[in-house]
Order: C-alpha cells, then structure tokens, then sequence
C-alpha cells in the first residue's frame, strides 16, 4: 500500500512513545476491573461500563503517538503494516472467543435463542456488533432480547472503526500540507479538535433523543479516541503537565476516572456529556505522566501492572462466561457462581495471553502484511462458517412453526389457545403439539407492526397517526378505531383475521408509547397525541375507539396512578362526539423468574412449567380500569384476565400455544386465539339497538 511521509517540523521533535507507561497498564486495570466487576456484581460497581470510555481514551492516545511518530519517519505511515499490526495484536484473541462463544451457544444455550445469539456473533467477527446493537436499542421487536455472550464486542467494533477511519484522516491532513512542513502538526491537531468538537456535539444530541442507540453508535463515542489523541499532538512544550503540578493532575485524574466508576449509576444520560467526567480524568491522568508521588506503589504493584498486560483478554472472556454459565444447581445457584467466573476468567486470561496474544503479536506466524490480511478474512470466515449454519436452521424451524400456527390458529380448532381458559376446555388432538416453536416465539408477531410507528418517528414535531385498514369497507360496518402502543399492535393479527366476518371496519392507528393520553406540555410525543385526537374528534366518525396500552411498571397494581388522569382527559372530546371508547384491560407482565424459564424451555413439558401466580401477573398498575370508572357513560371495560389465568395460576403456555413472545407482548398466534373473543366481549358491552353490531359482512 501507497506510503505517505508526514515529516514532523524540526521545533517538535517526537521522544518515541512508550507503551507500557505504567499509568497507562494501570489505567486498563482499573477499566477492565470496573466492567467486570460491574457485569458480576452492578450493584458494588454501579458506574463500571464507564471502563470502556477509559479504553477509548488509552487507544485514542496511543495509535495517534504511533501515528504521528510514524508519520516523522521517511517513509511516513504504511497504512498497509498499520492495519496489519492491528490485526496481529486483536485478531487472534477475538476470534478465539467467538469461535468458542458460538460453540457454547450450541452446547448450552436454548435453541430458542440462537438466532439472535449467532447473529450477533456474525456481527462481531466482521466488527460492526455495535450497529447490530444499535438497531436492536431502536428496534422494538429487538428491544427486550436477552444480552448474547458476543454483545461486549460493540466497544470492539468502535474501536476497529477508530483504526480504520483515524489514519486516513490524519492522512488527508498530512496531505493537504504536503508543501508546508511547519503546517502539518497544527493540521492534524485541527483535525482532532474538529473530530472531538462535532462528535461531542452528536453524543450530547443523541443521547438526549435516542439514549439507547447513542450508547452504541460510532460517532457518539468518537470524541473519546479524539480526546486521548489530542494528548499525542500537543506542542512539546505542553505534552506533560508542568513538573511541580504533575502529581495534582494525576490526583485529580485518577479522582475523576475512578469516581465515574464507583458513583455513576445506569440512569444516567450516558454517553453525552455524563462521559466527560470518566474521559477527562483519564486524560488527566495521561497528561500528568507522573509514575512517582502519591499511589506510585500501587500504580506500580505488579498486579496491577499484569492485570493491564492481560485486560484484552479479560475483557473478551468474562462476559460470554456471565451469559452462559447457568445460575442454578448446587454449586453455580449459590453465591460461588460469581468468584467461580471470576476464577475462571482470569486462569484463561493468562493461557491466552501466554498461547494467543503474545505468540501472535510478536511471532512470525502472521510477521507479513499479507499474511495477516490472509488470516483475517480467512478466520472471519471460520466464525461465519460456525455461526450461519444454526442461524440457517433457525429460521427453517421458524418458517414451519409459522405455517402450523397459521394453520391451526385460522382453522377454529377448539380449546386451542385463548378457548383452553376462557372456555375450561382441552383437546386431546393437540397432544405434543406446542406453537409457536419455542425457536420462533420471539419472530411470532405476524403483521402486527406492519402499520407501527417507531420511537423515532413518533418522537417527531410532525409526527402523525400512519392509519392501517382491517376488516370490511361495507358502509354499514362497525366503525372501530384500534389506538394504543404495542399492546395494541399485538391485537392486530388477530383483528385482522375476525375482523372482516365480524362486520367491523378496523383503523389501527399505533405507535411506540401512542397511547392514548392528552398532550402534555413536557410530552415528547406531544404532536402524535394531538394530530391522533385530530382523526378521532374532527377528520373521521368512529363508532367505538378500542385502546389499549402497556401497564405501568414502575407502580404497583392498587396505587393512584397520574396516567390514569391523562386518559381521561383524552377520551372526553371523543366521548363527546358519541364515539364509545372501549379499555381493554392489559395483558400480564412476566416475572423474571418466569421470562428465564420462558427462555430455557425447549419442549411443551418444559414450557407447560413455566407459570406465574395472578398475584404476581397483575402486580403492576394499569390505568385504564382506573380511567373507564372515573369517564362515566360512553366508557366501558373489556376485562380478558380469564384468558391469561385458571384461578390463581397463570400459565405461559395456554392451549398449547405459547402466549407470550416477550416479557410483555403476546405472541400473534396467542392473539389470533383470543381475537374472537375479544370481538364478542367488546359487542356484548356494545348492545344498545345498533343493527350493525356483530353483522356477518356476508349475510
């Protein structure tokens, strides 16, 4: 690959830059043990994510050093050997975990989750886990999916991102002051200073509108990498604080890091402007190149200093051992699992750093360019080659569980699904029979969010209802307006398919959080409520408005709940107009206890297991019965708890149909069970004369 020089000017000679710093080996120490400890016990280190900001900082720092002393050579920076080194130092060790992430999902993970388990691992070979990531945060289906033992890998694929884009900026600086020696340094720094300006900017921005994506996204983390290699280009004057103030600065710095990590809390705004605090104690610590004074012996213990040697690899192991090792059985179920993950992580720390990561880094193994491009793509292609097969078979099991439940769901089988309960009823005909898959429970949505608005969208200032039609368009129709969030939606396959025979003219209007509540001056969805209560009061006569909306689980099921206020302010002018409003009461939420048993059932005598006691079920607040009591006439209640719990026992499997594709939704095919019974009971409530009212569309 092309060579370009970059001669740095004769006033700032370059001293050559040490890696093993013992600050920063005792930088990494304290990052690593922060997220390990935080991801074994969060609530001794709340802030421990922070570590990897304290990572992004060190590689910002150092590859610029590298860079730029290279740059000085005359034969400038061989981007070729750049990227080949960085292969050699990172390639080998994430390979290695992945391959035996993958095959321990094989082994020991339920089938039920090895579609978006290998996705991810896919995803982290090729280094893009931190998209993948982000678009799962944004994603709604996605949003709930258990962590997968490769999604530590985001932070990785920031930071190859960083290798690949920071040269060539640096570069293109270097470039345009080809002719002006002098000019070069102050380039790149304003290069870096741009970098960190424009993505600070967009980190504070989007974690304000889009937290979840923020955390992931490569140009909200950016300003990291800039801040550590604005340290690199400092005038030589100015690379190293003053002497006498050394030790203060690195006090300070090592107050501020470790501070984030023992007092952030998951909370808060994070990145933004929250990461200041983590981004410029490390920097601070840096830039004090201070190994003597206060905390020297500690900064200097040899245990800290191999912990910093082998934080790579104990970064890469701890977390795929957190996700797969049971939490049960005689041993792992008690307080031993923790220390014993621990243990393990750190023994195979040092055989990989011993066996993998020196060997390769320094070995002649992979000592050329093209063999360490060779051993990229070939090995990238070994982890693909280990994961697409059961991402393949996944989706072959999903595509016939689909076909059976559509089957059997429009077939008016009888005691299948929501009849079982509501009914008290069972057919011996079903026996073994368990759908949707428990592989394509988390995929069974059928087109429940065809007409979904997402987050994003829902949050603009233009935001407005998208408006699907289901069921009949004869003009004597029941006229029903379906509004909520995607409680809502997931009544959507089953209205579609009873809709049309029971007479009714369906406008599903959803969205995320579009419940139904009046416009609040501090409401972010503010224009969606107003242009949705537009339709509904001004643009369109509706017979019934049909709303539900997720419980709220940050109260109890008994407490005044505010929301339940918002509602009825809402509904008014609509009851006002004549239209009925119609609350379905909410789904149950699962217990933890009952999502992980969800999660480990692989057969129908497993999930038939799995159950909640109603107590439990309905522990949380849901604001509608509060609401329909408080909006008087023209507001009534469909209450479906019968189909969700026989007594005090509520079963995840009902009818043997798995009811419940998360923690909170259910699945489409538990919806197409409970969809005519849902018609019936809104109709019983609904008899007041109208002739319209359970019309057959074709009699």
């Amino acid at each position: 690959m092309t060579a370009l020089a970059v001669a740095a000017p004769a006033t700032e000679s370059r001293p050559p830059v040490r890696d093993k710093r013992p600050e920063v080996q005792a930088l990494r120490t304290a990052a690593v043990l922060g997220v390990v400890l935080f991801h074994l016990w969060p609530g001794a280190i709340r802030g421990g994510y922070a570590g990897v900001d304290v990572f992004f900082v060190i590689s910002g720092f150092l590859i610029t050093s590298h860079l730029v002393r290279e740059a000085a050579k005359p034969g400038g920076v061989r981007l070729g050997a750049f990227w080949a080194r960085r292969i050699r130092r990172l390639l080998p060790m994430a390979l290695v975990v992945l391959v035996c992430s993958a095959g321990a999902t094989y082994a020991w993970v339920p089938e039920a989750l090895w579609q978006q388990f290998l996705r991810e691992t896919v995803a982290a070979a090729f280094y893009v886990e931190n998209w993948q990531l982000s678009w799962a945060a944004v994603d709604y289906l996605a949003a709930e999916d258990p962590p997968s033992p490769a999604q530590h890998y985001w932070s990785l694929s920031v930071e190859e991102q960083f290798y690949i884009l920071w040269p060539l900026l640096i570069l293109a600086a270097t470039f345009l002051t080809r002719h002006r020696t002098e000019l070069r340094l102050p380039a790149i720094r304003a290069v870096i200073v741009a970098v960190l300006v424009a993505s600070f900017a967009a980190s504070v921005q989007v974690t304000a509108t889009d937290g979840a994506a923020a955390y992931f996204v490569t140009h909200t983390r950016a300003w990291e990498f800039a801040a550590g290699g604005l340290l690199a280009v400092l005038p030589l004057s100015r690379r190293r604080a003053p002497s006498r103030w050394a030790p203060l600065v690195a006090v300070a710095g090592w107050a501020g890091m470790l501070g984030a990590l023992m007092l952030f809390r998951e909370s808060l705004p994070f990145p933004g402007w929250v990461a200041v605090l983590p981004v410029a104690g490390t920097a601070l610590v840096i830039w004090a190149d201070a190994p003597r004074g206060l905390g020297a012996g500690v900064i200097g213990n040899p245990v800290v200093q191999w912990i910093g040697t082998v934080s790579y690899s104990l970064y890469l192991w701890h977390w795929p051992l957190v996700v797969v090792v049971p939490s049960t059985g005689p041993v792992l179920g008690t307080w031993l699992r923790e220390p014993l993950i621990l243990l393990a992580t750190i023994g195979l720390s040092a055989l990989s750093y011993r066996f993998v990561e020196a060997p390769f880094r320094t070995g002649r193994a992979l000592g050329t360019s093209p063999r360490a491009y060779l051993f990229a793509v070939v090995a990238m292609a070994l982890v693909a080659a280990v994961a697409v097969p059961g991402i393949v078979h996944g989706r072959s099991l999903v595509e016939q569980s689909r076909a059976q439940a559509d089957a059997l769901a429009s077939g008016d089988v009888e005691c299948f699904g929501a009849s079982a309960l509501l009914e008290s009823c069972d057919n011996p005909d079903l026996d073994n029979v368990l759908l949707p898959a428990p592989i394509a429970r988390k995929d069974d949505t059928g087109n429940a969010y065809h007409c979904y608005l997402s987050e994003r969208r829902s949050y603009a200032a233009d935001a407005r209802p998208k408006v699907c039609h289901l069921g009949s368009r004869r003009p004597d129709a029941l006229r029903v307006a379906l509004v909520g969030d995607s409680h809502a939606a997931s009544l959507i396959p089953g209205l579609s398919q009873v809709a049309k025979r029971a007479g009714w003219s369906i406008d599903a209007m959803v969205a995320n959080g579009g419940g139904l509540l009046s416009a609040e001056p501090d409401d972010e969805r503010r224009a969606y409520r107003r242009a949705l209560l537009a339709r509904l009061t001004e643009q369109e006569a509706y017979d019934v408005a049909l709303v539900t909306q997720r419980r709220n689980p940050v109260l109890a099921a008994g407490q005044r709940d505010p929301v339940a206020d918002r509602l009825v302010e809402a509904w008014r002018p609509i009851l006002k107009r004549g239209t009925q409003v119609v609350a379905l009461a909410d789904n149950p939420m699962l217990t933890s206890s009952a999502m992980s048993c969800l999660d480990g059932a692989e057969s129908l005598a497993e999930a038939s297991g799995c159950e909640m006691s109603r107590q439990e079920a309905y522990a949380t607040s849901d604001p509608l019965a509060d609401a329909v009591r408080r909006a008087g006439s023209g507001a009534s209640l469909v209450d479906l708890s019968d189909a969700y719990c026989a007594h005090e026992r509520c079963p995840l499997v009902i009818g043997h149909v798995l009811a419940y594709r998360d923690e909170t939704h259910i699945t489409a095919t538990f919806s197409k069970t409970l969809a005519p019974h849902l018609v019936r009971a809104v109709e019983d409530g609904l008899r007041d004369g109208r002739s319209k009212i359970g019309r057959d569309e074709h009699s």
